[in-house]
């Protein structure tokens, strides 16, 4: 008997989608452009990839224990989910109902966020908790093996910081990267008090900086200036803290020019920036993540910008951030943003489904910023984002056999099964029973 000398094999992928490509991440036209090996296999040992190529390649090379038959399914990386707001409190339905009918409500609402940061002040760390785990599942079930989750509903020190203490505690199988977002918006009780919100913030950062990788500042014409992002973002970087930035959403305040001063990681939103920003961060290597899940949810798909020149006739429905960032020559990523209020939804396969509808972006460049452009956007694209040797081991079965279907269908979780760092922790569309204590109880809707 030949001897084993691998952990596991996953044979005869009708497409096995690598997503290669350069560690920086992936720009311009070679977007349009993706590797699918037909008939594909792939060799685990421990957490990582030992090796990709044909089924009649691999099983002439490795043997193994375990070998999963994909049976003419699509093999591809698990999906990079590099924005979210993972813990809050309360639900905005009411408030959602309102905008959409243009109704006034019976009784008024304490709508915004104002209202989820009323809410998740009034949680317990354990309803906190237990929520993010849920969603967690939710989110594995879906093919997402890695996610940014920030804080930003505390509005105050002790606050923002309680909730990055509960997101550095998690601990589940889709890993969580704490984000510290400093500067969101200013709370109600600071108002006519700037300088004093930022003073709090600025006296968070030693302590956040031993929580997180990451801290976060919104510079946006409703939210903070580019000199008090800059303050606040140099301070974190001070003590080893890399940035992030929410960046120009409601309007052109330098945001995109401000992450690539800084060198920010990535920049996310950035609906109004500059053609200038946009390249200032293709320079810079900042990643531009884009968030079509909030373009739909808001009720944003008519383009904002001034100027008729950038609203065509043929396309008047298009919001053109994604393919002006493209042109920028940009590394461009795609994230939920899941929150309560702007994108309630967990699901990256609704973004790349909406992404193609609403940003008019082909299949291939969708798969490419949602695995290894994501990667880029956590600074991990050495180690996750694609299926290559070396690679940590995050791999999503799909129960359809292109990577367009995943795509061109909607409303339904196609993932079958999901494997995190070489460990099978979704199963038939259902958490594996290690995976979570609850995990048989729990079914992936």
């Amino acid at each position: 008997m030949a001897k084993c000398n691998v952990d596991r094999l996953i044979v005869n992928a009708n497409e096995l989608l690598t997503c290669r490509g350069p560690q920086e991440g992936i720009r311009g036209a070679a977007l349009r452009k993706i590797e699918a090996i037909a008939d594909g296999a792939l060799a685990i040992q421990g957490e990582h990839i030992a090796a990709v190529g044909t089924s009649a390649e691999i099983s002439a090379q490795y043997t193994a224990p375990e070998v999963i038959d994909a049976g003419g399914r699509l093999v591809t990386p698990s999906l990079v989910d590099s924005h979210s707001h993972l813990l809050y409190g309360g639900t905005r339905h009411e408030e959602y109902e309102a905008k959409v009918t243009q109704r006034t409500p019976a009784m008024p609402l304490d709508g915004g966020i104002r209202y989820t940061v009323r809410k998740t002040r009034e949680a317990s760390d354990r309803a906190l908790v237990e929520q993010a785990l849920r969603d967690l599942d939710v989110m594995l079930c879906h093919g997402t093996t890695l996610l940014e989750a920030k804080t930003g509903y505390g509005l105050e020190r002790e606050q923002e910081l309680r909730l990055l203490r509960l997101t550095a505690g998690l601990r589940h199988p889709l890993q969580v990267v704490p984000t510290f977002l400093a500067l969101h918006v200013l709370p109600q009780e600071y108002a006519g008090r700037r300088r004093a919100y930022l003073e709090q913030a600025l006296a968070a950062l030693p302590e956040a900086a031993r929580l997180a990788a990451y801290c976060d500042v919104s510079c946006d014409p409703i939210c903070f200036t580019y000199d008090e992002c800059e303050e606040v973002a140099r301070a974190a970087h001070a003590l080893g803290m890399k940035i992030r930035v929410h960046a120009d959403q409601t309007g052109d305040a330098r945001g995109a020019l401000l992450a690539a001063r800084l060198q920010a990681s990535a920049a996310d939103h950035l609906d109004y920036a500059s053609d200038d920003g946009l390249r200032a961060m293709a320079d810079a290597g900042s990643v531009a993540t884009l968030l079509p899940g909030v373009t739909l949810h808001m009720c944003e798909m008519t383009p904002r910008f001034d100027g008729a020149a950038l609203a065509s006739a043929e396309k008047p429905f298009m919001p053109l951030v994604a393919r002006r960032a493209i042109e920028a020559g940009a590394v461009i990523a795609l994230s939920t943003d899941y929150n309560p209020g702007s994108c309630p939804s967990p699901s990256m396969q609704m973004v790349m489904q909406l992404a193609a509808r609403l940003y008019r972006l082909s299949y291939a460049e969708i798969w490419n910023m949602c695995t290894l452009n994501a990667a880029c956007a956590l600074d991990v694209s050495r180690d996750r984002g694609s299926l290559e040797p070396g690679k940590r081991a995050d791999i999503v079965i799909w129960s359809v056999p292109v990577h367009g279907m995943v795509i061109n269908r909607f409303g339904v979780n196609l993932a079958d099964t999901v494997i995190a760092s070489g460990r099978i922790v979704v199963q038939h569309g259902r958490l594996a029973s290690e995976s979570r204590s609850t995990a048989k109880e729990v079914p992936c809707q």
